[in-house]
């Protein structure tokens, strides 16, 4: 690896003049500069950003820590965000994965941190509560799509309530009173803020609510979370009070009700309209008719988080749909996407 001493023999000029350059100060001919630049190409010589910074220089840094994000597919899009305003700004994105280890964890905040990462975003494959145990006093700390216990720093999450009551107000516009909702496992926090706003859409608009009508449809089966759907599906949809329209937790779950809702005889929208969550566009897109479903605005969520960890949690909010809950609680609204699986009841 060259070092500072061999770009100043290469350019035939002192390591005090090297040093002078790489800092910034001026003094130093264009005739030197080019000659120190030419030789620094050619011996692929980078100045080290951990020095720089020492130096009080920012080394330009922004890390982010997923848990399994980087292999999600539809949950890709907040990389692409946050990477979208780094190169915008000119900072350089530094990305770990934890697998869901405290221990990966630690070590990621710990090697960020010797690299004088400038802030650490931390972002998990879907919305959740997570611990904290490290101090983040001088190397901010942003969550994304997570939120801790104690709520000490600035999170990013977004906006569950709003989409259920979204899904909801356009089945009851279309008609629709019986409204069953499939959700996703109750412990998750996404569940009760989707099914508050399905709530609040049905006493908006006067439509007593049928407990019976709100049931998870994922089990506990580490081969098929679906596994049980089928069954439930049966039941549901049978006799005189059978619901006219099924919102999904996630549109995995959407496809799998319009397998098995199409093999008991229903036609999709005529006699059962379906919609789905999380706009995973190659599920959505591919299914006959195309899935009406919520967006997670996860692209637009990265940007923000990258945009707080380079400027600061005092940087304005963007947006019309982001909304503060507190200091610290950034909501995001996603988009209904409306296509072919909902119809006029």
């Amino acid at each position: 690896m060259s070092s500072i001493k061999d770009v100043a023999e290469l350019a035939g000029v002192s390591v005090k003049t090297v040093s002078r350059i790489l800092n910034g100060f001026e003094g130093v001919s264009e005739r030197t500069r080019a000659k120190v630049q030419e030789a620094m190409d050619r011996l692929e010589y980078y100045p080290s950003a951990a020095a720089q910074s020492l130096r009080g220089k920012e080394t330009g840094l922004v890390s982010l820590i997923t848990d399994h994000l980087t292999t999600t597919p539809d949950a890709f899009e907040i990389v692409a965000g946050i990477q979208s305003v780094c190169e915008k700004r000119g900072k350089l994105l530094l990305i770990g994965e934890t697998g869901g280890s405290q221990e990966s964890f630690q070590k990621l905040v710990e090697d960020f941190r010797r690299q004088r990462a400038q802030a650490i975003i931390f972002a998990t494959m879907y919305h959740r509560k997570v611990e904290i145990k490290q101090s983040f006093e001088r190397c901010p700390l942003i969550l994304l799509n997570c939120f801790d216990t104690d709520s000490r720093y600035p999170c990013i999450i977004p906006d569950d309530e709003q989409g259920g009551f979204d899904a909801t107000e356009h089945l009851l516009a279309q008609g629709h009173k019986r409204i069953a909702f499939l959700t996703l496992f109750e412990h998750m926090p996404a569940t009760s803020l989707r099914v508050r706003g399905h709530l609040r859409a049905l006493e908006k608009h006067g439509i007593e609510v049928d407990p019976n009508l709100i049931t998870e449809g994922v089990f506990d089966d580490s081969q098929d979370e679906f596994a049980g759907l089928e069954a439930l599906l049966k039941e549901l949809l049978k006799g005189p009070k059978a619901p006219t329209a099924i919102l999904c937790g996630n549109d995995k779950m959407a496809m799998r009700v319009y397998m098995h809702a199409i093999q008991l005889g229903f036609r999709i929208p005529d006699e059962l309209s379906i919609v789905g969550y999380d706009n995973y566009r190659m599920i959505a897109e591919n299914l006959v008719p195309k899935l009406t479903t919520v967006s997670l605005p996860y692209f637009q969520m990265g940007e923000l988080a990258a945009e707080l960890a380079i400027d600061g949690p005092a940087e304005k909010e963007k947006g019309k749909r982001n909304k503060r809950k507190n200091n610290h609680t950034i909501k995001i609204g996603g988009d209904l996407i409306v296509r072919g699986s909902t119809g006029f009841q």
